[in-house]
C-alpha cells in the first residue's frame, strides 16, 4: 500500500510538473478570467459548472497535451537538452526522469481523452461553436510542435498562428459560452492578452537562442532569427512590439469602447520596462524580468476582472 502511495505521489509530482502552472495561469486561465469578468458585467451571474469545465479544457489543452508534445520535439530536436534557460528548456520532466518519450505521448493522449468528453457534453449544450473553439485550441496545441508543420520552429509562425488565436478564443470564448453573445470590447481584450502573452513568449525564447540555433531541425524562432542578424542586444525590441501593440489597443479601445480596457496602459508599460532593462546574455537578468512580466500579465487579467465583476454597469 505504500508503495502504491509513493508511486501516485510522484505520478502526481511529475504532472503537475509537466503542467507548469504559471504559464497556464497566466496564459489560459486568465483568457477564461477575462471572459468571466465580461459575462458577469452583462449577466451578473455566471454558470459556474461551465466555467469550471473551460478551466479543465485549458489544463488539459496548454497544461497537458501541449507541453507533453512540445517537451517531447523539443527534446528530440536537442534544444531542451542544451538549453541554459531557468524558465525555458520545457517542464524538465524528461530531463529528470520523471516522463519518457511514449510517457509523454501517452500523457497527451488521455488528456485528449479527455478534451473529447468535456466537448462532446459542451457540443450537446451549446452547438457547434464549441467544436470550431476546441478546433482552434487543439489546432494551436498541435501545430505549434508536432510535425510536419512544426510552426514553432518558425520565426511568427508560432505565435500568430498558434499563440494568437488560440488566447483570442479562450476570452471570446468562454465569454460567449456564458452569455451566447460577443461584443467588440471582448475581442479587444481577447487581442490585448494574446499580445502581452505573446510577448512573455518571446522573453522567454530569448534563454534558448544559443541551444534553439544548434537544434536539429533548427529552432528559427523570431527571437533567435533576430539574434542570428542582429545580435543578441536586440531580442528584447521582439517583445517590446507585441507589449506596444497591447498598449496601442488598450488605449484606442478604452477611449471608444470599455473603460476596463485602460488597465493595459500601466501593465504594456511595465512589460516593456522589463524587456529593455533585460540583458539578454544574463540568464539572471533574463529569469529576473520574466517573473515581473508574469506579474504585470496576470496583474493586469486580475485588475481587469475585479473591475468587471465590481463596477456597476
Amino acid at each position: 500500500m505504500n508503495a502504491y502511495f509513493s508511486v501516485l505521489r510522484q505520478r502526481t509530482g511529475a504532472i503537475c510538473r509537466l503542467i507548469r502552472f504559471l504559464p497556464v495561469l497566466a496564459w489560459g486561465i486568465c483568457s477564461s478570467l477575462l471572459g468571466l469578468g465580461f459575462a458577469w458585467q452583462r449577466n451578473h451571474n455566471a454558470d459556474w459548472m461551465t466555467f469550471a469545465l473551460i478551466n479543465l479544457l485549458v489544463i488539459l489543452i496548454h497544461g497537458v497535451i501541449s507541453h507533453a508534445y512540445n517537451d517531447r520535439e523539443d527534446w528530440l530536436s536537442g534544444t531542451d537538452q542544451q538549453s541554459p534557460g531557468i524558465l525555458s528548456g520545457g517542464s524538465g520532466v524528461i530531463k529528470e526522469g520523471r516522463f519518457s518519450l511514449e510517457e509523454l505521448l501517452q500523457a497527451g493522449r488521455w488528456a485528449s481523452l479527455g478534451v473529447l468528453v468535456i466537448g462532446c457534453y459542451f457540443w450537446w449544450r451549446f452547438g457547434i461553436i464549441v467544436i470550431i473553439l476546441l478546433a482552434v485550441a487543439v489546432w494551436s496545441a498541435m501545430a505549434y510542435s508536432c510535425a510536419p508543420l512544426r510552426l514553432a520552429y518558425y520565426p511568427l509562425s508560432g505565435e500568430w498562428l498558434c499563440a494568437f488565436p488560440a488566447l483570442l478564443a479562450g476570452v471570446a470564448g468562454t465569454y460567449y459560452l456564458l452569455t451566447f453573445d460577443l461584443q467588440p470590447a471582448v475581442l479587444m481584450a481577447g487581442a490585448i492578452h494574446a499580445w502581452l502573452a505573446m510577448g512573455l513568449l518571446m522573453h522567454n525564447h530569448i534563454s534558448d537562442v544559443s541551444s534553439d540555433l544548434t537544434a536539429q531541425p533548427r529552432k528559427l524562432t523570431t527571437v533567435a532569427l533576430v539574434a542570428a542578424k542582429t545580435g543578441m542586444r536586440n531580442t528584447p525590441l521582439v517583445e517590446v512590439v507585441y507589449f506596444f501593440l497591447a498598449l496601442l489597443l488598450g488605449i484606442w479601445g478604452g477611449i471608444n469602447y470599455h473603460p476596463v480596457l485602460w488597465i493595459t496602459v500601466p501593465s504594456a508599460l511595465g512589460c516593456i520596462s522589463a524587456a529593455l532593462t533585460t540583458r539578454p546574455e544574463d540568464m539572471a537578468s533574463i529569469t529576473g524580468r520574466q517573473y515581473l512580466i508574469y506579474g504585470f500579465i496576470i496583474g493586469d487579467v486580475v485588475l481587469k476582472t475585479l473591475y468587471l465583476l465590481l463596477a456597476p454597469v
